[in-house]
């Protein structure tokens, strides 16, 4: 079973990925693919159970977040108002 995933990188991972992706005739998505399962550890050839886990982190906001669209806007809204000055 395949599953999507949406990562964000820097400037610096995403354009040697594209460029090897053009050079190679894959999409960058399709690279990125590639390249994320090869760095999978593996045993007998097969994915170490929880083996990506180890590859992503979380972040501490240092403030609880709600995830309900009603709060999302609100937070949007109060970044929208505020001048950082």
């Amino acid at each position: 079973m395949d599953h999507k995933l949406t990562v964000t990188v820097p400037e610096a991972v995403y354009q040697p990925l594209v460029e090897e992706a053009l050079k190679q005739g894959r999409t960058s998505e399709e690279e990125a693919s590639l390249r994320l399962q090869r760095s999978v550890p593996r045993r007998n050839g097969e994915p170490r159970p929880g083996a990506l886990r180890e590859l992503f982190g979380s972040v501490d906001l240092g403030h609880p977040i709600e995830i309900d669209n009603e709060s999302i806007d609100a937070d949007l809204a109060r970044e929208y108002a505020d001048t950082h000055s």
